[in-house]
């Protein structure tokens, strides 16, 4: 009801009481006094209009009453029918748990209202003991207009099928009733937690199979993958599920499965097959045999592949076994004779008829008494199988007759197989005839003297022939000639094409060796590409006659592998006995030598010894004996090259080069001793040294305030120092040492350095990328680069090689080769440094072309630090 109907009811009831009492005083008083005067009788009239008037207010009230009676009636007609017909079970309760009201869904599920009452009309009497609990708490805390929800709330006793329940408890407001209601609601979960108890046995099942089980929809992307799965892949379920199989498996393994996918997908039939997947190592292959079926939705329409996988590859490994000793079995050269416990053949194989002339079906059921040549006694015999019946195995020489009756000799090795308790179950015999083996004693004999790969003259038979060769000259006092012969590139080959082109070429280069020479003269493999020539009675002159026809000769084209048409090459080096060396060891270190001269004077040729190359090599041990001891000594020292900008000439930073203060020997340049201290594993102490140096003098140049934070101190690297594991922590404990900021520091790392690009090699760049470092690769252009390398190296700077930019404006092909580098650095993300630019011409070209920086001449030569300092940094300070 409204406010207004309500007052106006009140006012109404007050004026009647009011009208009541006044009506009440004057019948008092009019039966007082016996004759009323004119005055009271008019008041007994007016009393009467009011009586009058009350009595019709009266019967508009109740009128009014039963209007509203009927109203009220019809409301709870409405709501009773609302309540009744509400599709969730309901009941009305009061904060103590008494039953208000409930519909008829409620009095299914727990009996009708007069339960309630014997029941103590208390819905919590159908809960367990922690339920009710949350309900009572629950009926206090909820307020008018307010709701809250139990989950999972069981309403009957406990059992395999007792209903669960969602109970939404809402707060009646007071139009209700004046004290507090609530309306529960119960929503039944039973068949939705069902549902899910069977979704979670059914994984549970899917996930204790020891096949793969999975499903995919119709573009590939998974749909299910059980444990034995995931485990497999080495992923979540959430990496795989929603993802294609691509992303999962190696690429040709999801195509192979994408194409058994679509056989299902258009013929709707399953399918049962062997497959392969590829996981690498260290996984390896695994053989699966697989049935796929289709997937149908409600409409039974196909939308999706099922599979369940087994692994195989122990079967398969077992067939292969299998296989494998059948093939060994039957394509053994040793004869091998298998026997029952009674000694009569069960099985022979061809090598057997092929040695002593006897089929299987010929010796089928008989006993090898038939092998018997009469050349062994009766003792003989006997003592062989008391051996083999007390230690289970004899061998030895037997005399055998062929079936052709001639007699051969077999060294045979007869064993007893026996099973589990014990019992003789087959004997087995492998024999050899001793023909073969006598000529496998020569060919051992021959491959102690003899090269397998090429068949000529190995180290150790050319040491003895060498060694007879002086000693002949010496007593004819006639010369001999000593060529050292090494196939040029042979370890791209190699590399490229694999051993067995690359054995290929050598037999090649070993067969044109031998058809170039003379009969007395001597072809010998030493090892590796490296062959040797002994030329007796020849001088220097014919020697190099020889080389020259001998580099003519290997030149011509052959076909190797895919390549139809190849030039083998080699370099030669030439020695002269007595001249060149009086000793084998010493005439072949002369002519090792020569041969290294040759190589690097650009291979393909031949060189004669002389003795400014032993001086030379001498010379190169000497700066290996004193580079270790100067680095101790610190008799090293780090010149800087400025970096510049090109189109500005402003300073960006520079690059540390080192060089070497060689007591008695002046200021020598890096080109002399860092080759050798790469061969002689001195290049990372060197290394080491100098980036050492290099930090410890930025970081005085930073506590000054003399470098800019926008600079770079590039040092060079090689790739070994950068497979070390502690590179990363060594290199942050030398910057935190010196207070430089990671920021400041650019290593540069040769190209050649970075061809094998292996994952360790690029994740140990990626972490010094991660410190914030700059890498660089330095002379760029020289190697074998290629955008597939170039691309995955975490690397922000490439350094163009002097010798183009020194050429770059001379020749044409070399400008163009700048531009391309510089096109394809940029559309890659890096920057580059042009180095040895020494012509302002130079450097007008290569602005033009877009490159950032360059060093060289043009600006400074390498000088050092002091020099540095006053040059470029406080002069510009």
């Amino acid at each position: 009801m409204s406010p207004q109907p309500v007052a106006q009811s009140e006012q109404r009831s007050e004026r009647l009481k009011l009208l009541k009492q006044r009506a009440q005083a004057m019948l008092e008083q009019h039966q007082q006094v016996e004759v009323p005067t004119a005055s009271e009788s008019l008041n007994v009239t007016k009393l009467l209009e009011d009586l009058r008037v009350y009595q019709v207010e009266l019967e508009l009230q109740n009128e009014e009453l039963r209007a509203a009676q009927q109203d009220a009636e019809l409301a709870r007609r409405r709501y009773q029918s609302l309540f009744q017909q509400m599709p969730l079970p309901a009941v009305v309760m009061d904060a103590n748990s008494m039953v208000d009201d409930s519909n008829e869904r409620a009095n299914i599920l727990l009996g009708e209202r007069k339960r309630f009452v014997t029941l103590d009309g208390r819905l919590v009497q159908r809960l367990n003991g922690k339920d009710k609990a949350r309900f009572h708490v629950a009926l206090r805390d909820v307020r008018p207009g307010e709701s809250m929800v139990l989950h999972q709330v069981v309403i009957g006793p406990q059992g395999a099928k007792t209903p669960v329940f969602d109970a939404h408890l809402i707060g009646l407001s007071n139009d209700y009733k004046i004290d507090r209601r609530v309306l529960v609601l119960l929503v039944d979960r039973s068949a939705e937690l069902a549902r899910e108890e069977d979704r979670r046995f059914f994984s549970l099942l899917l996930d204790s199979s020891d096949s793969f089980i999975y499903a995919t929809d119709d573009h590939g992307k998974f749909l299910l993958a059980n444990q034995t799965f995931l485990n497999f892949l080495s992923r979540t379920r959430s990496q795989v599920i929603g993802h294609k199989r691509e992303t999962c498996l190696p690429l040709r393994d999801a195509i192979m499965m994408t194409e058994t996918d679509q056989k299902v997908l258009l013929t709707g039939q399953a399918v049962t097959f062997e497959e392969q997947i590829h996981m690498g190592p260290p996984g390896g292959t695994i053989d699966l045999l697989s049935r796929k079926f289709p997937l149908h939705d409600l409409q039974g329409h196909i939308n999706g592949v099922g599979g369940i996988s087994t692994d195989i590859t122990t079967i398969k490994d077992q067939q292969r076994q299998a296989l494998l000793s059948e093939t060994v079995f039957m394509t053994s050269s040793e004869a091998i004779i298998v026997t029952g416990p009674d000694t009569r053949f069960i099985r022979v194989n061809p090598a057997f008829t092929k040695q002593s002339g006897f089929s299987l079906t010929a010796v089928l059921g008989r006993r090898p008494n038939i092998l018997k040549s009469g050349r062994q006694s009766a003792s003989f015999y006997a003592s062989m199988w008391q051996t083999i019946l007390e230690k289970g195995a004899w061998s030895g020489e037997l005399n055998n007759r062929r079936a052709d009756g001639s007699f051969y000799i077999v060294w045979s090795n007869i064993n007893a197989v026996r099973d589990g308790s014990g019992k003789v179950v087959h004997y087995i015999a492998i024999q050899t005839d001793m023909t073969l083996l006598l000529q496998a004693q020569q060919r051992l004999e021959h491959q102690a003297s003899y090269d397998g790969l090429t068949g000529l003259p190995n180290r150790a038979l050319f040491n003895d022939r060498i060694s007879q060769l002086m000693a002949l000259s010496l007593r004819h006092h006639k010369p001999f000639a000593l060529l050292f012969v090494d196939v040029d590139r042979f370890k791209e080959v190699n590399d490229s094409l694999g051993h067995q082109v690359g054995d290929e070429l050598l037999r090649m280069v070993a067969l044109r060796l031998q058809e170039g020479i003379r009969t007395e003269d001597t072809v010998a493999r030493m090892g590796g590409d490296e062959f040797v020539v002994l030329l007796p009675n020849t001088d220097r002159a014919g020697a190099q006659s020889v080389a020259d026809s001998l580099l003519v000769r290997l030149r011509l084209p052959l076909t190797l592998e895919q390549i139809r048409q190849y030039n083998p090459m080699a370099s030669i080096g030439v020695a002269v006995f007595p001249e060149d060396g009086n000793t084998p060891d010493m005439l072949l270190r002369s002519a090792d030598m020569a041969m290294y001269g040759a190589k690097v004077g650009g291979r393909n040729r031949s060189a004669l010894y002389t003795p400014q190359m032993s001086q030379d090599s001498d010379y190169a041990f000497a700066i290996q004996t004193e580079l270790a001891a100067a680095i101790d000594q610190q008799q090293l020292r780090v010149f800087f090259q400025p970096k510049i900008l090109l189109a500005t000439g402003e300073l960006m930073g520079a690059e540390v080069l080192v060089r070497w203060q060689r007591p008695d020997h002046g200021l020598v340049m890096p080109g002399e001793f860092i080759p050798i201290a790469e061969k002689s594993g001195l290049l990372f102490a060197l290394d080491q040294w100098v980036l050492n140096e290099a930090l410890h003098q930025l970081g005085y140049w930073c506590q000054a305030g003399l470098w800019d934070h926008r600079w770079r101190l590039a040092v060079n690297q090689n790739a070994s120092n950068l497979r070390r594991a502690s590179l990363v922590t060594d290199l942050q404990t030398v910057l935190d040492r010196y207070h430089v900021d990671t920021t400041l520091l650019e290593l540069e790392i040769t190209e050649d350095a970075l061809l094998e690009h292996t994952d360790e090699l690029i994740g140990r760049l990626a972490d010094l990328r991660e410190m914030g470092l700059s890498l660089a690769i330095d002379d760029f252009g020289t190697g074998y680069s290629s955008l597939s390398y170039l691309r995955k190296l975490p690397v922000s700077v490439i350094k163009i090689d002097q010798s183009f930019v020194r050429t770059m404006l001379s020749n044409e092909s070399d400008d163009v080769l700048v531009q391309t580098i510089i096109d394809m650095a940029h559309n890659l993300g890096h920057s580059l440094v042009a180095e040895g630019v020494e012509e302002e011409a130079q450097r007008a070209r290569l602005v033009s072309m877009g490159c950032e920086l360059g060093q060289g001449y043009l600006w400074s030569k390498p000088i050092s630090a002091e020099d540095f300092e006053a040059t470029f940094l406080v002069a510009k300070a």
